[in-house]
């Protein structure tokens, strides 16, 4: 019978928070400096251009997002392995575990699919946005996008890897440096400052591009010159190994998946929001960087707390697997609780510096207090998806997501908006639904123990110590 001891507890509190508070703080700044961006953009005068500025980031939000849910499924199988070689202390599979991941997610994923993204660009952007001046107006923005997401794609999988050895601050601090370039070339570039010509939002896309370059420099000199865990280890000899790509794929096609289904479904979702015109558009892509504010703290835990799981579960400890994953949820409540009344209670003078449109401020504050009731159900789930990644239970978290992304809020919205003919505050409450069924399914999922005989890779040495980084 496994015992946890007062020391287990306080290793739980320790690794939790010293892998999870960087990588909150690393992704609520990245959507900061994403809110500065749609803030920035806020400055163009032009009522119909600013609106259309607004609904093309919305639209190559989603395209990208889509691509991206492909290589993050890959990387949600590199942590869950790697994890399970760090436990085991193998060196060799580590770095093995890393290369095979970008050899997959860079060549085999994000190259094919961003070069048919910018090929099928004019359809694609019409379609999901549902009027041309979104075309005429963000082309520029999405083509710097899709671009810069080649180098993305090889940054994500290392901020990913970086937090399975327990490496978050390293992240926290590349990324906050990079984005200050982001920033200053927005300022510089959206407006004409300087010897700069006026790009408006194309000029926020090479922002982005140009911020992404720099984290990917970054990232190589750790590779190669630094004191890391994920260091390449100069005397290694790469050889390719099928069974590897079998493990990674295992575990990353339900995962992929699961995420592909949520992106598509979002492209769909936008196209259906689409059809109430670029005002509801500007205002829902407004209320979904709020959003996406908040629930970052899941999606940090979901991201913190999966390669803890992974290697408590190579070492058989499975209490400690859900001490972890009940302490994250924790810290999810607590801190989205925090930052959901700072926001109702700045939510004038924080509407006033996205937008000058009262047209716009009027739909988001109709929903405003909907969106914060909605990210609860998403943190929580996120939480507790992030421990079944850990154990390798991505086909699961695949089946019900589809279901539920797919049947419920697809559909349902498209009766409310389509047939009905409701207003956004409608498509929250879809999401609201949604999110609640996931977390609840989910939360049955991880305490029914049936994830504990799931095979993650097949030699592993058996460890009785839970390694402290």
């Amino acid at each position: 019978m496994e015992e946890i001891s007062k020391t287990d507890y306080v290793d739980v509190k320790n690794n939790i928070i010293k892998n999870s508070i960087p990588t909150i703080i690393a992704f609520i700044l990245s959507d900061i400096f994403s809110i500065i961006d749609t803030m920035l953009i806020g400055t163009i005068r032009d009522e119909k251009i600013y609106t259309a500025s607004l609904s093309a980031i919305n639209v190559t939000a989603r395209v990208m997002l889509f691509i991206s849910a492909l290589s993050r499924g890959m990387n949600v199988a590199s942590s869950t392995i790697l994890s399970r070689y760090i436990a085991n202390n193998d060196k060799e599979k580590m770095q093995s575990t890393i290369i095979h991941t970008i050899i997959l997610n860079v060549f085999f994923i994000s190259l094919p699919f961003v070069i048919i993204s910018l090929i099928f660009m004019k359809p694609i952007m019409i379609f999901i946005g549902n009027d041309s001046i979104i075309y005429e107006v963000g082309k520029g923005y999405y083509i710097a996008i899709m671009i810069g997401f080649i180098f993305s794609s090889f940054n994500n999988i290392f901020s990913f890897l970086s937090r399975s050895v327990c490496e978050a601050k390293r992240t926290l601090y590349m990324e906050s440096f990079a984005n200050i370039f982001n920033i200053i070339g927005d300022i510089v570039l959206i407006n004409g400052l300087f010897i700069f010509p006026k790009l408006g939002v194309t000029g926020a896309g090479i922002a982005t591009l140009i911020y992404k370059v720099i984290l990917m420099l970054m990232w190589i000199y750790v590779l190669f010159k630094s004191k890391s865990r994920l260091r390449f280890n100069k005397e290694y000899k790469f050889k390719f190994d099928k069974e590897m790509i079998k493990d990674i794929l295992h575990i990353g096609v339900p995962a992929s998946t699961e995420l592909v289904s949520i992106r598509g479904a979002n492209i769909i979702f936008t196209k259906i929001i689409a059809t109430m015109g670029t005002s509801v558009l500007a205002a829902q892509q407004i209320c979904m960087t709020i959003f996406n504010l908040i629930i970052e703290v899941g999606n940090a835990l979901s991201v913190s707390v999966a390669p803890l799981v992974s290697e408590c579960i190579g070492q058989c400890k499975y209490k400690m697997a859900k001490l972890y994953v009940a302490f994250s949820k924790r810290i999810s409540i607590i801190v989205s609780t925090v930052i959901g009344i700072l926001i109702l209670i700045l939510s004038t003078p924080l509407l006033n510096l996205y937008t000058s449109s009262e047209s716009v401020k009027l739909i988001i504050k109709n929903i405003l207090i909907i969106v914060i009731i909605a990210q609860y159900a998403q943190n929580i789930r996120d939480v507790y998806a992030g421990g079944l990644r850990g154990s390798g239970d991505t086909k699961y978290i695949a089946k019900y997501t589809i279901i539920a992304d797919v049947l419920l809020k697809v559909i349902l919205s498209y009766v409310f908006v389509n047939i009905l003919k409701f207003d956004l505050v409608s498509v929250w409450i879809v999401i609201i639904l949604n999110e609640l069924f996931k977390a609840v399914i989910f939360y049955r999922r991880f305490y029914s123990d049936k994830w504990k005989d799931i095979k993650v890779i097949d030699t592993l040495k058996n460890s009785t110590t839970l390694t402290k980084f």
